[in-house]
């Protein structure tokens, strides 16, 4: 038998114990908080980094399919969208079919807050001048079956930024050679 003696009370928390409990919770969202939002410059960074592997990955579709493709830019719904010329009649109707033809992505929208924009100041790309944010031809780039920009020679600039960071610019490159690169606007230098 059980031993009687003082009551078997339901226990519950203290206020000391409370208080510590949030003061802990409290410094864990602290830190944890603001890791998780993403800095304008990140996501620049990222949205470069993202649109030269699209590029990229376009242009070997070119090769391994034999077959042209197309990119376009729309600064104004900040995306952009590749076409494959599947049927190899040398037109862009850049139509559905084109775009699925492609597989590698349909549409692919910048970052929140990333858009095709030049800041005022900030100097061309080494070896690629040109005004504006998109410096490409009617804002599109095509490359040929060989992976070569066409018309033969074509090259140009996407500069990236968010407004709500001056410091948060970016670029994608595109060479005559059809080099692709990524670049961070950062302490007034090109990187």
């Amino acid at each position: 038998m059980p031993a009687v003696g003082r009551g078997a009370a339901p226990r519950g928390f203290t206020l000391i114990e409370m208080v510590v409990v949030l003061a802990i919770l409290g410094l864990f969202l602290t830190i944890a908080i603001p890791r998780m939002t993403t800095s304008a410059k990140t996501r620049v960074r990222q949205s470069a980094q993202q649109l030269a592997q699209d590029l990229e990955l376009t242009r070997t579709r070119a090769l391994t399919t034999r077959s042209a493709v197309r990119v376009t830019f729309d600064p104004a719904s900040r995306s952009y969208r590749p076409y494959l010329d599947f049927n190899r009649d040398s037109v862009f109707a850049q139509s559905q079919a084109e775009n699925d033809s492609l597989r590698a992505f349909a549409r692919h929208t910048l970052a929140a807050g990333v858009q095709f924009s030049r800041p005022g100041g900030v100097p061309d790309l080494p070896m690629l001048p040109g005004a504006g944010s998109i410096t490409l031809v009617s804002n599109r780039i095509d490359f040929d079956a060989r992976g070569l920009t066409t018309p033969f020679g074509s090259k140009g600039v996407l500069y990236l930024s968010d407004p709500s960071d001056a410091t948060a610019i970016g670029a994608v490159s595109i060479t005559a050679a059809s080099g692709i690169r990524a670049w961070i606007y950062q302490g007034g230098v090109w990187q």
